[in-house]
């Protein structure tokens, strides 16, 4: 622990002095993102939507941030990303502990009217507002709370007494360090300057990858053995996104905190289990093709031609790519696809253009679960921290 970051040592006693509960747990979070995804495109109006369990409707009132998200996303009728909720009552959980009474919703407020010890830590060096939510006391402007929404970097800025921790929340499982990587014609995955300069500690399992497997013909993903290769993520994922403390919670909903010494520990106890970290053989983004002699591979092997610029596959060879039980594409293998609306169907082909198929990269990650209960944190800090931690 570094020993000159009071900042961060005051945090995490206001964490372990009181069992700091979440505003709404974790099975009320499943409960609201389940019943959203569920329904969020039937309804023409958001009282309807509020209308159809009263229940669901109070909780997700309960938290100011969840509710500008719900009514967010439903305007525009998508889907809730995949951990926004949890971070949105986390930070809230937060703000409530510091007494931060006064919420913003940058997207619907006018930003002048924040204070101006505030305001001019909202913007980046180009003049743009990186930041989603805001919480601060009017009484006591030298604590609050930022709340990011910017997938590459850290989730938000607390001030305490003018300074500063970096957070990232993460739910209690959680997948944290990912990172996509390309690969050449022979499957075996590259990397650029630029990516070894940001991620050496990923090269190792990369290039231990690339001995033993390649990405064409891999089966299922590859899971990541060495436990030092799990660590160097994880390290990597803290230096990298820059933050300081990573807010989780236990199995009663109760806010933890851990820091990078809790990756090795010291002693024969682990903090974190890191088992299921993988090499995924398929991110979630689609890209232009960069390796276009595999992709010609790839639709000769499936019994397909190319004539002047469009693709012919047989039917029965290209499988459905679906998402929320609904077919968005066809897929020539598990790297390589192309989406519903740019193929025809005739006399029993598939036809698309060549130019239309889509490439998937690989991605790397840790699988994360905090192991230790929140009293023995509470003991491993006391032992790291010492005089410091929980002092009266």
């Amino acid at each position: 622990m570094k020993s000159n970051n009071e900042a961060l040592i005051e945090f995490l006693n206001d964490v372990y002095r009181d069992s700091i509960t979440m505003l709404l747990s974790n099975q009320e979070i499943k409960e609201i993102e389940e019943f959203y995804n569920k329904n969020y495109d039937k309804y023409i109006s958001i009282e309807e939507f509020y209308a159809l369990d009263k229940s669901v409707a109070r909780k997700i009132k309960k938290v100011k941030s969840v509710r500008a998200e719900i009514e967010r996303q439903f305007e525009i009728k998508k889907k809730l990303q995949a951990g926004t909720l949890c971070e949105c009552v986390m930070a809230a959980t937060i703000a409530y502990m510091y007494k931060l009474d006064s919420f913003a919703d940058v997207f619907h407020t006018y930003i002048r009217e924040l204070p101006a010890n505030i305001l001019y830590r909202l913007r980046d060096d180009n003049n743009k507002i990186l930041c989603r939510y805001i919480y601060y006391n009017k009484e006591d402007l030298d604590t609050f709370l930022i709340q990011y929404g910017n997938p590459t970097r850290y989730d938000a800025d607390l001030y305490i007494n003018k300074r500063i921790v970096k957070l990232e929340f993460k739910d209690k499982v959680a997948r944290a360090g990912e990172k996509e990587t390309e690969y050449n014609d022979e499957g075996k995955l590259v990397y650029s300057e630029k990516f070894l300069l940001e991620n050496s500690e990923y090269i190792p399992l990369i290039e231990q990858f690339n001995k033993e497997n390649n990405i064409i013909d891999l089966v299922s993903n590859y899971e990541i053995k060495a436990e030092k290769d799990r660590k160097a993520i994880l390290k990597a994922y803290f230096r990298n996104l820059g933050f300081e403390a990573l807010v989780s919670l236990d199995d009663n909903s109760q806010l933890v905190v851990i820091t990078e010494e809790c990756i090795e520990p010291g002693n024969d106890k682990e903090i974190l289990s890191l088992e299921g970290s993988e090499i995924r053989r398929t991110g979630k983004n689609s890209y232009n093709v960069f390796t276009p002699q595999l992709l010609l591979t790839s639709i000769e092997k499936i019994g397909g031609k190319l004539i002047n610029g469009y693709v012919k596959i047989p039917v029965g060879k290209m499988t459905d790519r679906t998402r929320d039980g609904k077919v968005t594409g066809k897929k020539i293998n598990h790297l390589f696809f192309v989406r519903i609306k740019n193929i025809k169907k005739e006399d029993g082909f598939y036809v698309f253009l060549l130019n239309d198929v889509k490439q998937i990269k690989p991605t790397l990650c840790v699988h994360m679960k905090i192991v230790l209960s929140r009293e023995e944190l509470i003991q491993f800090y006391r032992e790291k921290i010492g005089k410091m931690f929980l002092k009266s």
